[in-house]
């Protein structure tokens, strides 16, 4: 399963108001979950850094 599919399982059962928190802090700019979300979907290269930080964090794991 790759990244983006990971992070979407994870995001689509966070509670709501969890999804405002910010998670990771990539180019010093803070992130949410939601901006994450949209990053995701938008394919941006945003999003590739936020998932790259996220998986070194722990907080995406590598699914088999």
């Amino acid at each position: 399963m790759d990244k983006s599919s990971v992070f979407n399982k994870i995001y689509a059962n966070l509670p709501i108001g969890m999804r405002n928190e910010i998670v990771t802090v990539v180019d010093d700019l803070p992130m949410t979950w939601n901006v994450i979300y949209v990053e995701v979907q938008n394919h941006t290269p945003l999003a590739i850094k936020a998932l790259d930080k996220l998986h070194k964090l722990g907080i995406l794991k590598d699914e088999k």
